[in-house]
């Protein structure tokens, strides 16, 4: 109690003694030799609660004068005190260490309080950072930060304090972050900036490599984490700081350069290969951002520069992954953690592509021909992990920057050959991701997200294709952007049956290739054809696909084939602007109109006869509900097509044939010819039906042909006989009766003699 009073009173001596002049120097010197006599009586009396008082009370002074009394001109005195105080209690500290008769409570007191006198400067220094009354520089405070993290980094490694330089290195982000985000920097403060921050980080790294030297996996690690903090964390914030800032880019150039370079070796700690995704993030966001913010700003390097730099970095970091071995991380080989950091370096200058493309600041050929560099960078790395996902990633973010360019851009266009330039590159785009899983061998063609990325580099690239070849040689021969895609799809199918091995790997490629060549095909039709040959055309292609599925059992193959022919009927028979296609054919029967519906009704029962032997036999347990009633449902749909779509043919030939204009038309007007003439048709259709069914002994073809003569029956009575008068009558209600007496005779030959046989 008498000690707590002494120290009371020696504390409050200056408050009561005091005569309001400003003298820092003698008060603090009066405090040292305090603290120091508080030193020594805490070590002889082993009252270590003392000395952290002390700490207490110098502290309060330290406020008190700092925040009331210093001014600009007196910064370095106050950083000053705040230095001699630090090490005076860190020395202390280490005195009262070396006492042999100490206990592990007091000695962990001890420490406490050298913790507490090393990390509290660090208040202050946020309170010189925030205050621009204090100065426009960061050095000063970065030079007491320097020797507070020495001292950190020393008593870490001497004594054990895990948690000190953590704590350092928290602090001297934290006000480094303050004072930067405070100032608007211009060119000067960004060079002190990245300056700062380079030396702040290399006084923690140099102990990781102290600690990495020693071959102590544990040692290495927590070293490597307290180096972590401050050299990503600086790194982060070089990344952004150029954001809101005047455009300097060589110091943040250089701050990247040497605090990534820092990152990427402390990954070399055991457990810490993660860290060179930090250094990936760091590096990759500063360019983007960079080029992204200020590419149009005065100052900012010539792109080609910019973008030649910002490549250079990407090869660093494949060449960094490729020279490394596998190590001894559990989690996943430090090999691994390398090339992820190349990708992920590259795929975000690759975004950062896409981001401009509106307006890119720099030549068109500069532009695509970086977007594909940096993709295919990405590409290698795809291929030595191998990573079918990362391959994707880079087919997605090449095709996306080209296609946002095609889409959003309008100065590139003022360039002379912009679009035939363009071309030429998305061309490129198109062949490299196309092709390349094919020279890289094996292992990369038998991920699955590599096959998807070469068979859809083609339509990726689509739009802008047929955008740019639009715009350049106009839209007569637009079907050839889809044909020749196509057909290096097609080329890639016979590449997969020259060089893949039987199995599910290569059916799966054969077929994506082979369906997006044959997408492609589908799409030449509309796009270069017109009226009844877009119809014929898709009907045909629907055909040769169930062909193709024949050999290549894939159920997407045989629902592409379905929904065309779908699309086929409706055309046919749902759409009124079939009538105007053309005008009234030369001949009455033999005109456009029958090659329009009779070669797609042709299209439709060869489709239904390869499904019919087939369909069911390769059901999916998906499918299972499709078919719980064991027909091929495919089939019957195509056949049933077929069968409305010939009838549709039958009523326009007729309609066209009673036409009297130059066009066909459709009118429900009397016209006795006319409608007895549907009458007979309908009829004999439905007889005709009749007989297939009776051949192909195919009961629902019978009851489909009864349908129809259920719909001549009630035509000839609820129509013809109101509307036809004398001998058209006559040979409707005829008609009838003969179709119903052959219908009769033929299931009493071949039904019911059958069933009672």
């Amino acid at each position: 109690e008498i000690a707590i009073l002494g120290l009371a009173g020696g504390f409050l001596t200056p408050l009561l003694l005091s005569t309001g002049s400003d003298n820092p120097i003698g008060l603090f010197g009066y405090i040292l030799m305090l603290d120091a006599g508080l030193v020594v009586l805490a070590i002889q009396r082993r009252w270590p609660i003392l000395i952290s008082l002390g700490l207490g009370g110098t502290v309060l002074y330290q406020m008190g004068w700092i925040l009331g009394r210093m001014d600009a001109d007196r910064t370095g005195l106050g950083l000053a005190i705040l230095a001699l105080f630090a090490g005076f209690f860190l020395f202390a500290g280490r005195w009262a260490a070396a006492q042999d008769a100490q206990s592990e409570q007091e000695r962990r007191a001890w420490r406490r309080t050298q913790t507490a006198g090393v990390l509290i400067p660090f208040a202050f220094a946020l309170y010189f950072a925030g205050n621009a009354d204090l100065g426009p520089h960061l050095y000063p405070a970065a030079i007491l930060m320097a020797a507070l993290s020495a001292a950190a980094c020393w008593l870490g490694r001497a004594e054990g304090f895990a948690l000190l330089p953590p704590g350092a290195a928290a602090g001297v982000v934290a006000v480094t972050m303050v004072w930067t985000f405070s100032r608007r920097l211009t060119e000067a403060l960004s060079w002190e900036a990245a300056a700062v921050m380079i030396a702040l980080a290399a006084i923690f790294h140099l102990f990781f490599e102290l600690e990495l030297r020693d071959e102590i996996a544990d040692k290495a690690r927590h070293a490597a984490r307290a180096a972590l903090l401050p050299a990503l964390g600086f790194l982060l914030l070089a990344a952004v700081a150029p954001v809101d800032s005047d455009v300097a880019f060589w110091p943040w150039l250089l701050a990247w350069a040497a605090l990534g370079a820092m990152v990427y070796r402390q990954g070399e700690a055991p457990g810490m290969g993660w860290a060179r995704l930090g250094a990936a993030v760091g590096v990759g966001a500063g360019f983007a951002l960079l080029l992204i913010v200020h590419r149009r700003a005065e100052g900012f390097p010539s792109a080609a520069l910019f973008l030649a730099l910002a490549a250079l970095a990407a090869v660093a970091f494949q060449a960094a992954a490729m020279r490394r071995d596998d190590g001894d991380d559990p989690g996943m080989a430090e090999r691994a953690w390398a090339e992820r950091a190349a990708a992920l370096y590259a795929g975000i200058l690759a975004f950062a592509h896409v981001v401009i493309a509106e307006s890119p600041a720099m030549p068109t050929w500069l532009f695509l021909s970086s977007t594909l560099l940096f993709a295919l960078l990405i590409t290698l790395t795809a291929t030595r992990i191998p990573s079918g996902r990362v391959y994707f990633a880079a087919m997605t973010l090449a095709s996306l920057a080209h296609l946002a360019w095609v889409g959003f851009a309008t100065a590139p266009y003022s360039e002379p050959n912009a679009r035939p330039l363009a071309i030429a590159f998305g061309l490129t785009g198109v062949l490299l991701f196309t092709f390349w899983p094919f020279l890289a061998g094996r292992t990369l063609i038998a991920q699955r997200g590599a096959v998807y990325a070469a068979a859809l580099a083609g339509p990726a690239w689509f739009l802008a294709l047929r955008e740019l070849y639009e715009g350049w040689l106009g839209d007569s021969t637009i079907g050839v952007v889809p044909v020749v895609l196509g057909a290096l799809s097609l080329s890639a199918v016979l590449l997969v049956k020259r060089q893949s091995e039987e199995g599910a790997p290569a059916l799966r490629a054969l077929v994506w290739f082979a369906a997006v060549a044959l997408s492609f095909l589908a799409l030449a039709i509309p796009l270069q054809l017109s009226k009844e040959w877009i119809t014929i055309g898709w009907a045909v292609q629907a055909a040769a696909i169930l062909m193709l599925w024949k050999r290549l059992d894939h159920p997407g193959l045989k629902y592409f084939a379905l929904a065309l022919l779908g699309a086929v009927s409706a055309r046919l028979l749902l759409n009124p602007e079939v009538v105007d296609y053309h005008g009234r054919g030369a001949l009455p029967i033999l005109n456009w109109l029958a090659y329009t519906y009779l070669v797609p009704a042709a299209a439709l029962l060869v489709s239904a006869g390869v499904l019919r032997g087939l369909e069911i036999a390769r059901a999916r347990p998906a499918e299972s509900w499709l078919y719980r009633f064991g027909q091929p449902v495919g089939a019957v749909l195509c056949s049933v097509a077929a069968i409305l779509v010939v009838f549709g043919w039958i009523n326009l030939t007729i309609f066209d044939f009673f036409s009297t204009g130059s066009s066909l038309e459709i009118s429900f007007d009397r016209m006795a010819a006319r409608d007895l003439t549907l009458s007979l048709a309908w009829a004999l259709y439905a007889l005709v039906l009749l007989g297939v069914g009776f051949k192909r002994d195919s009961g629902a073809l019978r009851w489909l042909s009864l349908a129809f003569l259920v719909l001549t029956i009630g035509k000839v009575f609820l129509h013809d006989l109101g509307e036809l008068e004398d001998l058209y009558r006559v040979a409707s209600l005829v008609g009838l009766a003969l179709s119903l007496i052959l219908v009769s005779l033929a299931y009493q030959r071949f039904v019911f003699r059958k069933g009672s046989s």
